[in-house]
């Protein structure tokens, strides 16, 4: 009994480290363009905190245009960091764009800031899943470090100042966006 217990407790520390060589050697760094400066390490920068400034960014979406979170002051804004190949993101999505279409008139904004994936895959998945909200490609993942987007999905709602007012690391409900975004709309400017 004794001998087969040692035995299990080697196969189990072998699987360890082999599974930890296993990631190391398969990791994938992001590649930043050359010209690109590269981003700052997230351990030095600050993460978005409730109640302080969001980070600001301009972005490229889908369509070729420049959206910048600045020029969004004045609107309720939810930034969702998401890729198209992460399954709680794609769980999240419907409920984001239900909220998208109940509140967009009163000045709710998303800005779906997609993660180092290619534009004709994030084209491809939002005309696939009817989504009608702005998606803008963080191809640097410059937005993401300056987030520390380590989690996907990672959601901020930034109010009409400007300010963080609430942080999710992880799929939201969709009772979660809505009364976060019913919140922050009620509020006056």
């Amino acid at each position: 009994m004794m001998f087969s217990r040692r035995v299990w407790d080697l196969l189990l520390i072998a699987t360890l480290l082999t599974g930890g060589a296993f990631i190391w050697t398969t990791r994938i760094a992001p590649v930043a363009p050359a010209t690109a400066q590269a981003p700052e390490p997230a351990a030095t920068q600050p993460a978005p905190l409730v109640g302080h400034p969001a980070p600001g960014f301009t972005l490229s979406a889908i369509d070729g245009s420049q959206v910048a979170l600045d020029d969004l002051r004045g609107q309720v804004v939810l930034i969702n960091l998401w890729a198209t190949w992460c399954p709680p993101c794609r769980a999240e999505m419907p409920a984001i764009q239900q909220a998208y279409e109940r509140f967009r008139d009163q000045g709710f904004v998303v800005l779906a800031v997609n993660q180092q994936e290619d534009a004709t895959k994030v084209v491809a998945y939002m005309n696939d899943q009817r989504l009608t909200f702005p998606a803008l490609l963080d191809s640097d993942a410059r937005v993401g470090a300056a987030y520390q987007a380590r989690v996907l999905p990672s959601s901020f709602f930034i109010d009409r100042r400007g300010i963080v007012r609430a942080v999710y690391r992880g799929p939201m409900s969709r009772g979660m966006i809505e009364g976060t975004i019913e919140q922050l709309i009620a509020e006056t400017p």
